[in-house]
């Protein structure tokens, strides 16, 4: 298969902001619960270890992700939504920071 054909996922160039405020916004609320990553794990349905990435940054959630875990920090998802825009411009020092990013 030619490289132009290739199916396989490209990081987005926004991926690392995203991270990075959606990582924020998640943290935030769940101290805010005191709630363990562990629980933020079995309410969403989710590992401890992805909650954990999601925290540090190292994955950037799906929409799925989003709502569920939204949904155990027992926030609207449209609410993390709105929070995490907000946040982005905060870290676009970010942007464009994986090597193999897609180009826009």
């Amino acid at each position: 298969m030619s490289e132009s054909t290739s199916t396989a996922k490209k990081p987005h160039r926004m991926d690392p902001v995203v991270r990075a405020a959606f990582a924020s916004v998640a943290r935030q609320l769940r101290r805010r619960l005191r709630l363990t990553q562990k629980q933020v794990a079995e309410s969403s349905g989710y590992s401890e270890k992805y909650i954990s990435l999601l925290e540090r940054r190292k994955n950037t959630p799906s929409l799925t992700a989003t709502i569920m875990v939204s949904t155990a920090l027992q926030q609207d998802p449209t609410v993390t939504f709105n929070q995490v825009r907000a946040l982005m411009p905060r870290f676009k020092r970010l942007e464009g920071k994986d090597a193999d990013a897609a180009d826009m």
